[in-house]
């Protein structure tokens, strides 16, 4: 089988992913991390698992919190940091790993010509949108920000652009109300791993399907600025409750009535409900108007002066 070298970050999506990868038996060679920071490190570097006995506090610690790592080591996978995709240290290093097909699950660096000439099969990569739609680096927080209520994965060759590459596979996913972003990020997760695991055995049979990206469709979303955090309050009760439990994990907002909460938890949303003024707290919960419908919040939030 081919010999794939799998690239990824410490985050949710990049775990499952590799999960989802070993478990259907695909042999990942090598794990390639984006360097935490590339001040006076000499790179690519080769990530060893602590000693035991180690310290267990988070700041002496950075591995403290179950990521790729963990499961990389566990399997005796090597892990590697690399500062740049177009650095010749980090060129030689990857031809020295010999990957004939290269596996990306959330990887924030464009790959030069050079690196996407490197493996045999070419470089595939996981993206949580049906693209040519929501194309860009946090397409789950645009989704939700939208308002949509389906979602999806797409497994396509990288290339020199944005998430611009020809599409191997694609798998639709429904994003039922309340269900938070985590999760879902974790949905597509293992949907798009058992895409790249599909392909993996396919390139022993033959070349992969692939279609070039309509234009039709496709559009591009930026890294969320400031304003994007902010629930409008003309927007239902209904897409505001989605978006606080679809972007669970964004600094959001909510300015209403010379106040300014930022937002922790939503409960739940009511369609029909009228308060007779903007917000209202209520126990240990934080009602606010919308339009229409009333959004229920936990009052574990922070109150921030206008």
């Amino acid at each position: 089988m081919p010999r794939m070298v799998f690239f990824g970050m410490r985050g949710a999506f990049s775990l499952s992913s590799l999960e989802t990868l070993l478990a259907a038996g695909v042999e990942v060679e090598a794990v390639v991390l984006p360097a935490a920071s590339t001040a006076g490190a000499a790179l690519p570097r080769r990530v060893e698992r602590p000693a035991a006995g180690g310290s267990a506090l988070p700041l002496l610690n950075p591995y403290l919190q179950p990521n790729l790592l963990h499961l990389a080591w566990a399997r005796q996978i090597p892990v590697w940091e690399v500062g740049s995709g177009s650095d010749p240290a980090t060129l030689s290093l990857l031809a020295g790993l010999r990957p004939e097909v290269i596996g990306v699950a959330c990887f924030p660096y464009i790959f030069p010509k050079p690196l996407l000439q490197l493996p045999k099969y070419g470089c595939l990569n996981l993206h949580p949108s049906l693209l040519p739609a929501y194309r860009g680096p946090a397409p789950l927080f645009w989704l939700a920000r939208q308002g949509e209520r389906q979602a999806g994965v797409t497994l396509h060759f990288l290339d020199e652009g944005i998430d611009s590459g020809d599409i191997v596979g694609q798998t639709a996913l429904d994003w039922p109300e309340g269900v938070s972003g985590s999760e879902l990020e974790r949905r597509c997760a293992v949907a798009g791993a058992d895409l790249l695991a599909a392909a993996w055995q396919q390139l022993e049979r033959g070349p992969l399907p692939r279609r070039v990206q309509p234009g039709l469709g496709s559009s591009y979303f930026p890294w969320p600025s400031a304003r994007d955090f902010e629930i409008p309050v003309d927007w239902p009760a209904r897409r505001a409750f989605n978006f606080v439990r679809g972007a669970e994990n964004w600094p959001l907002l909510v300015k209403v009535a010379e106040k300014r909460f930022v937002i922790r938890v939503a409960i739940d949303y009511d369609p029909d409900q009228k308060l007779d003024q903007p917000y209202l707290f209520e126990d240990d919960e934080l009602l606010i108007q919308f339009r229409p419908g009333v959004l229920r919040l936990s009052s574990n939030l922070v109150l921030q002066k206008m």
